[in-house]
């Protein structure tokens, strides 16, 4: 690990990026139609729930990553299993995020350039500043989401302003039960995007005010389950439920439909900042999670031996986890929610979370 310390308010700032700007390109809760911002708000809920079993996880090894204690947690041939499995992970899901951008560019913006170019050209980016270090990246992020937030704010003023903002959409709230809401609910939204906060415990030993971690990450998980609740609603007014069902990329139909009526025009132009700079730092906190995690399982000294080799793979996942669009969302949506998600965020966690506690109670039994 790399002797650097980051502040709360950097952290903040990283959780927020990691977990509004992906679900709102993708869209959220389509399932549950114009009851998707309940499911939002209810995945928040959830993934704040999720995040105490993290955040209690950590403190058994506070200056320490998930790679590092789930070794001293489950022994050191089990634990290395586990911490390898992490690792594949964070790059299996740094390579789906690159996928998914790709996918969104070559579709609506950049339909003339070859799809590989522009994997190659966003992994180049990122690899370039994770070389840095994770201070140069979260004081990026500070910059950037300055920019963010001013383009955020432009955008959604001009949707309001359109007069295409129908809340009658919005009715009938609940039609189909809380039951079904709360199926759309668990443990869809609450592992896409809340639950994918646990790679933040790679990214803990880091921060200069460690007791200040668990009220940081909380206020950055309300402040973005209460946004993409909101930016969920929005979509369903203007696009009313069966288009907002339908389309591929919910934000972006809607910044479409608005054209001539808002402030503003060319408002896609915003929404493909918004997807650049927020999936720019979404894949570097996967990436630079799976370089820690590699060096530390595999004893090396410094993580930026591994960078060029990781991020060729993570290059090659990306083209390879599927033949096309359909299978890529099948991959994501099925595949991987329910054999590979739920057991890494899930399962895992509270396995650690519960050997460690009796370990914990050992010690002090021990120490008497």
């Amino acid at each position: 690990m790399e002797k650097a310390k980051i502040s709360p308010r950097q952290l903040l700032i990283l959780v927020l990026m990691f977990e509004i700007v992906s679900a709102i390109i993708s869209g959220f809760g389509a399932e549950a139609k114009q009851d998707a911002w309940i499911t939002a708000i209810l995945g928040m809920l959830g993934g704040i729930c999720l995040f105490l079993i993290y955040h209690r996880l950590s403190l058994f090894y506070p200056d320490l990553p998930l790679t590092e204690y789930a070794k001293k947690i489950l022994g050191p041939v089990v634990g290395r299993i586990v911490a390898l499995l992490y690792v594949v992970y964070f790059l299996f899901n740094g390579s789906f995020v690159v996928r998914e951008f790709a996918s969104m560019a070559v579709s609506f913006v950049f339909t003339q350039t070859p799809f590989l170019v522009i994997i190659a050209l966003m992994l180049l980016s990122v690899m370039y500043v994770i070389g840095k270090g994770i201070e140069v990246l979260s004081r990026t992020a500070e910059l950037f989401f300055s920019v963010l937030l001013l383009v955020t704010v432009t955008g959604l003023s001009s949707i309001l302003t359109s007069g295409n903002v129908n809340l009658q959409n919005l009715r009938p709230v609940l039609e189909e039960g809380w039951l079904t809401v709360l199926k759309q609910s668990i443990p869809s939204t609450v592992v896409f995007p809340f639950g994918e906060i646990i790679v933040f415990l790679m990214l803990f030993p880091y921060v200069n005010k460690p007791q200040q971690v668990k009220k940081t990450v909380i206020t950055g998980l309300l402040i973005s389950g209460s946004f993409i609740a909101f930016v969920t609603m929005l979509n369903v007014s203007v696009l009313g439920a069966d288009l907002f069902t339908r389309t591929q990329y919910p934000l972006l139909t809607t910044s479409e439909l608005i054209e001539g009526r808002a402030l503003l025009e060319r408002l896609d132009v915003l929404f493909l900042v918004t997807a650049i700079v927020g999936v720019f730092f979404r894949i570097g906190i996967y990436l630079y999670a799976t370089l820690i995690g590699a060096a530390t399982l595999f004893g090396i000294p410094s993580y930026r031996k591994l960078m060029i080799p990781v991020t060729m793979v993570m290059f090659i996942c990306s083209i390879a986890m599927a033949g096309n669009y359909v299978e890529f969302i099948y991959t994501g949506l099925r595949v991987v929610r329910f054999y590979v998600q739920i057991p890494m965020l899930f399962i895992i966690p509270l396995i650690l979370l519960v050997m460690g506690w009796f370990q914990e109670k050992k010690k002090l039994k021990s120490a008497k």
